[in-house]
């Protein structure tokens, strides 16, 4: 038996520690590049010290080891929030989102192994690409499905960045990604080959790989800053807004902190309609309420009684209101989806949909749109009709859990003042993470977007700055203005060039009216989708394919 010497293990410790080090600072840099954080540009090196793990081990438990430490920090840096461990500190949420931070960053591992096998078959160079290619593709194909989180994209860290974000339009946020790993690439070999004494400063390869750096990084923002000013000088009519922000407590917007829980629902119809009632004093065409503005079933027949009300408002002011409430669907044992709920001992099932209606003038109510994208357990549990035997242990009952799945993208049709008429679509919270999803909407006809949310669960941490600059990516993707409004903040509009107009704070009660522009221009995004990411996909399989072919 052969015993390791003191030194050699000494050794062997600082050789894990370096390691760990590289792996770890990848992960702080790409984690701080992500908002709130305003070094957005760190992205463009965040991967390097990375590179020089993946350049030098020869083990796949290696890589893999050290690629989840990135990982890890990552996720810790950036989705922290999600377990709620500093507010609310509802035991339900904080082991999602411990689950969020500890066992999401195994799904990137598989990518990470593969480019690593390219590597090791085809050569450095070839597995720095296929490290990007994989990672753009799995973003893609993580976008898609009932356990899609695509919160963590690489391109949404640059929202801030509107000048390089403009190129969107054509890319999506994937084109965003590819960019971030082109540059770390080059800047990874730059940096590599030069201080190991291959290339000498003055070489041309140093030069010319320089020079497609300098293009890639102030290329791109130069044509965004020439998309920005001709945006900025095309004037286009549109219309008036108003948004209200009331700032209800999510925990306790349900009932919890009073007796009689219908107590806390009707005050906080009173407030919407006071509100509603001083916005309008203002001309505008319509006025926005929150995501689950309405906690109650107000459409069932037994609420009648406020629905008239609800419905008198609209047409005595005669303003259209679009409101965010629960929505509720029936059906016999037969036809009763996995997440309905049996009503009593009877044969019939309810199913509860978190949704948006439009009401208009001359007492009308509008399409219901049912939240197509739920959150992955905390709204549904994925794939409920195959894993029924989780609902009930998986619910978490705060007024939310476990609702239905909307089935369809609803374009709503606006009456104006001026007989003009328009078209708007509306998005539930989490489903505006989603460029394509969005897209449709574009697709269908909407001149505008509408964001209802509410990001009020987690505090005053990075979640709600996040999903607030994620708009700024759909805005200019799909050339509409984006119209959020949240229940505690932050409300907002949003102009196609992803400039945030009228920003409220968090945690604040507050309205206000904006004008915004209406548009039917379609880009080539909205026109032809994830093109890029889909040659990504197939450029991953052809050169894994080649990866394997190789003796």
């Amino acid at each position: 038996m052969s015993f390791m010497k003191d030194s050699e293990l000494h050794q062997t410790q600082q050789q894990w520690w370096l390691r760990a080090g590289l792996a770890a600072a990848s992960g702080i840099i790409l984690g701080f590049s992500f908002p709130p954080s305003s070094f957005y540009s760190l992205a463009y090196v965040a991967f390097i010290p990375l590179f020089f793990l993946f350049a030098r081990i020869e083990s796949f438990y290696q890589i893999a080891r050290y690629s989840y430490v990135f990982l890890f920090i990552f996720h810790l840096i950036t989705v922290y929030w999600t377990g709620g461990f500093v507010v609310g500190k509802d035991i339900w949420m904080m082991t999602a989102g411990a689950a969020v931070i500890v066992i999401h960053p195994i799904l990137f591992l598989p990518i990470i192994l593969l480019a690593f096998y390219v590597k090791k078959k085809l050569g450095l160079v070839q597995g720095l690409m296929a490290f990007a290619l994989f990672w753009t593709s799995f973003e893609y194909l993580h976008s898609l499905g009932e356990y899609s989180f695509p919160w963590l994209t690489l391109g949404n860290s640059q929202a801030y960045d509107l000048n390089r974000i403009q190129i969107v339009e054509y890319t999506s946020v994937y084109g965003l990604t590819l960019l971030i790993f082109v540059f770390n690439i080059i800047a990874f070999l730059l940096i590599a080959n030069q201080t190991s004494g291959k290339w000498k400063l003055q070489s041309k390869q140093v030069l010319s790989l320089l020079s497609v750096l300098v293009i890639l990084y102030f290329g791109s923002a130069l044509y965004g800053k020439h998309v920005i000013k001709t945006e900025s000088a095309d004037s286009k009519k549109g219309i008036s807004v108003g948004i209200i922000q009331p700032n209800f407590d999510p925990w306790e917007k349900w009932g919890g902190r009073y007796d009689d829980k219908w107590e806390s629902y009707f005050s906080q119809l009173d407030y919407y309609f006071n509100e509603t009632k001083q916005l309008s004093r203002f001309k505008p065409d319509i006025i926005f309420w929150p995501e689950t503005a309405i906690p109650f079933h107000i459409l069932l027949p037994r609420y009648s009684h406020y629905l008239s009300e609800l419905l008198s408002l609209a047409d005595s002011l005669k303003l259209p209101i679009f409101i965010g409430l629960p929505t509720s669907e029936y059906f016999d044992s037969l036809h009763a989806p996995a997440t309905a709920e049996r009503i009593r001992a009877s044969s019939f099932y309810v199913e509860s949909y978190n949704s948006a209606v439009l009401i208009q003038p001359n007492r009308i109510i509008g399409q219901i749109h049912k939240k197509t994208i739920l959150v992955p357990f905390a709204e549904r549990i994925p794939y409920a009709e195959t894993f029924r035997f989780l609902i009930e242990p998986l619910k978490w009952n705060v007024g939310i859990s476990s609702w239905g799945k909307g089935e369809d993208t609803v374009v709503y049709s606006l009456s104006l003042k001026d007989n003009r008429q328009t078209k708007f679509s509306g998005m539930i919270c989490y489903e505006s993470v989603y460029p394509n999803y969005v897209r449709e909407f574009v697709k269908r006809g909407a001149e505008f977007l509408v964001i209802i949310t509410n990001d009020s669960w987690w505090g005053n941490t990075s979640g709600a700055y996040q999903h607030a600059s994620f708009a700024s990516l759909r805005a200019v993707e799909t050339h509409r203005w984006v119209v959020q409004c949240a229940n505690g903040g932050i409300s907002m509009v949003v102009d196609p060039t992803g400039k945030r107009h009228l920003t409220t704070n968090l945690f604040t009660r507050t309205k206000f009216i904006s004008d915004i522009a209406l548009s039917s221009d379609m880009t080539f995004y909205v026109k032809y989708g994830d093109v890029l990411a889909q040659i990504c996909l197939v450029a991953s399989l052809l050169m894994l394919l080649a990866a394997i072919m190789k003796k």
